[in-house]
């Protein structure tokens, strides 16, 4: 008896290895195929783009001024137009920075919080851009700024 069960669970497996590779043939030689893997390369594209932009625009040098200088009822727009994507930056408030247990910057070290909202859009492509939020921790010595 369990050698008809091991020879089954065999044929089972044959079967379900040659069903499965006869899709894929069929998914790959069909148009539908095709172009699902162009509409999947072409978001991944975006994706690639709009960290690549993301990552242009943290490491700006002008970002640190940006935030410095906003006010939390006036937003900073920047770009990275090479990579086609935006950044919507809203200050949303200032705090001491939060630090371990044993350490204390309370009056010398104080930090301001950004919201950015990224934007990437390519028409080029078939698929639409994509978007993502990040936060930015700013610390500054509290003392200067006063």
């Amino acid at each position: 008896m369990k050698t008809q069960q091991g020879i089954t669970l065999f044929i089972v497996i044959i079967i379900l290895v040659v069903v499965t590779s006869l899709a894929a043939a069929v998914i790959t030689e069909t148009r539908l195929g095709k172009n699902a893997i162009g509409l999947t390369q072409e978001r991944l594209a975006n994706e690639q783009e709009l960290l690549a932009g993301v990552e242009q625009i943290i490491n700006d040098a002008e970002l640190i001024n940006n935030i410095m200088a906003m006010t939390e009822e006036q937003g900073v727009n920047m770009n990275a137009g090479e990579f086609n994507t935006s950044a919507n930056i809203h200050l949303r408030g200032e705090a001491y920075c939060k630090r371990t247990a044993n350490a204390s910057s309370i009056n010398l070290i104080n930090c301001r919080y950004a919201r950015i909202d990224f934007t990437q859009v390519n028409a080029q492509r078939r698929v639409q851009g994509g978007s993502m939020t990040s936060g930015i921790e700013q610390p500054f010595l509290a003392a200067q700024n006063k």
